[in-house]
């Protein structure tokens, strides 16, 4: 193990862009059409995005107690070891590892390339040769995975892995460097989206209307009862999907300057400025297009379409080149954040022993942030990012569920214990958190069910997830034996 420290380099700027540009990706770009198709208007949309957005800081609120108590290097991973003991912190590790942090660099990287393609005409296979894969119905059955087809997306492919091996890269040269980085295209990228904000009021007063923040939808007006409750749910995990991200920042707690101080503060700052721009981007859609009009917009070109209607053709390419510097900015947040995780797990001889080392000169976790560009590069290369980041939300929120409860529990089992920050509200804030994201995952897997044994007997993405969690059980207990026998032989 590397006795080289982490450098504290980060300030109050560059962490509030880290929570910034962890959460602002493609989400506010590709969730809104979706949203749309399941809402019978723009207000219930609106208040979709308000409500998870409250609940979003009510989680926000809570994770700060825990930094503040506990500011150390991995964060989450550190409160589940404290809170629950070292397997569950492990598991949560181990989650990041597999699902959320390496599958999330992997699925962003490769939106950035799929915006590059507007800009150049990359490489692919031919058709006959995408087609081959690995899936149910080969002769290599993969029951779990489904369909996985490694030869699709050369170019885009090849374009991502570039973008991890790049920004891998340059943040094993410096965490500095990487924040510093981070503050830059955050800041781009806020101004960048707030622009097009303020084109779309001003140069599209002639085509946009405030009528339309109130107008039915064609679609989903006849929703009522029970189907409005479960639309109103449905849209919500697209919401909570683009809010998502907002505690990563805890995992870098080790190279944060008056950490206990500077984190609570750059998460409730940062929350607070990523919900108000959602609502601003979402109130620019529905002023140019209504709420049908976001709806039928395609996948992720809902901006696109807004923008092609007030200055028409000219404006795509505009679009695309946020879109990329949006992506850009939360790959970099993402591999800046998430290898100290594993950093950390390898410091209690939890995972691989090199993952713990320091760059001498850099003072970086050189080797976990290696480590995870291979994992994450090993998941774009056979494309299956997108069958792990659809099992991200149900694991997510299960995790999270733990943490709101840790600040209970640490307050019943440790009263006179320093808290730097008290949530604000208690127990109320907290326990508002809990009870949805209780509701949430109950809910979550009762349709993941429900939808399993419909036609065609889709994959159960929860379960499937929790699966994927419990894989780690057998390296844990590798690990753990591996440390207690070193400990035995030394004494």
């Amino acid at each position: 193990m590397s006795n080289t420290p982490l450098k504290r380099a980060l300030g109050l700027y560059a962490t509030t862009s880290i929570v910034i540009g962890s959460v602002v990706g493609s989400g506010i770009f590709s969730s809104p059409s979706q949203m749309a198709r399941d809402l019978p208007s723009a207000p219930y949309l609106l208040g979709v995005w308000v409500l998870t957005g409250i609940l979003t800081l009510f989680g926000a609120l809570t994770q700060c107690e825990l930094v503040g108590q506990m500011p150390k290097t991995g964060g989450l991973y550190e409160y589940f070891r404290e809170v629950y003991g070292e397997g569950v912190g492990f598991l949560y590790g181990w989650a990041n590892f597999m699902i959320a942090g390496s599958g999330a660099i992997a699925a962003i990287s490769f939106f950035f390339a799929q915006y590059m393609e507007h800009f150049i005409a990359l490489p692919h296979f031919s058709h006959a040769l995408q087609s081959l894969g690995l899936s149910e119905t080969t002769p290599w059955n993969i029951p779990i995975l489904g369909a996985i087809f490694p030869y699709q997306f050369l170019g885009r492919k090849a374009v991502a892995v570039g973008l991890v091996v790049f920004l891998t890269a340059l943040n094993v040269r410096g965490v500095k460097l990487g924040g510093t980085l981070q503050s830059i295209s955050t800041t781009t990228k806020i101004f960048a989206i707030a622009a097009i904000v303020l084109v779309a009021f001003i140069a599209g007063s002639n085509v946009g209307s405030t009528a339309h923040w109130s107008a039915p939808s064609m679609v989903g007006s006849t929703i009522s009862g029970w189907s409005l409750i479960g639309a109103i749910a449905l849209a919500m995990s697209g919401a909570f999907w683009s809010y998502d991200g907002w505690g990563n920042v805890a995992y870098i707690a080790g190279e944060v300057r008056e950490p206990s101080r500077t984190i609570p503060r750059a998460i409730i700052q940062g929350t607070v400025v990523f919900i108000l721009l959602y609502l601003v981007v979402n109130l620019a859609y529905f002023y140019i297009l209504g709420i049908d009009g976001v709806a039928n917009a395609p996948g992720d070109r809902v901006a696109s379409q807004m923008i092609f209607a007030v200055v028409g053709s000219g404006g795509a390419g505009i679009i695309a080149a946020i879109l990329m510097l949006s992506a850009f900015d939360t790959t970099n947040s993402s591999v800046l954040t998430n290898a100290r995780v594993y950093y950390a797990m390898a410091r209690n001889q939890l995972f691989y022993s090199k993952t713990a080392h320091v760059h001498r000169k850099f003072q970086t976790p050189h080797v976990a942030l290696i480590l995870q560009g291979t994992w994450s590069i090993c998941l774009l290369v056979t494309g299956s990012f997108d069958l792990i980041t659809s099992m991200y939300v149900f694991v997510n929120w299960t995790l999270y569920l733990l943490m709101g409860l840790s600040v209970f529990i640490l307050r019943k089992r440790e009263p006179d214990r320093e808290r730097p920050f008290r949530v604000p509200g208690y127990p109320y804030v907290p326990a508002i958190f809990v009870l949805f994201a209780t509701a949430y995952v109950i809910i979550t897997l009762i349709a993941d069910i429900q939808a399993s044994q419909g036609p065609g007997h889709p994959l159960m993405k929860s379960v499937t997830g929790l699966a994927l969690v419990l894989t780690g059980l057998p390296f844990y207990y590798f690990w753990r034996t591996k440390r207690n026998n070193s400990s035995a032989n030394v004494a």
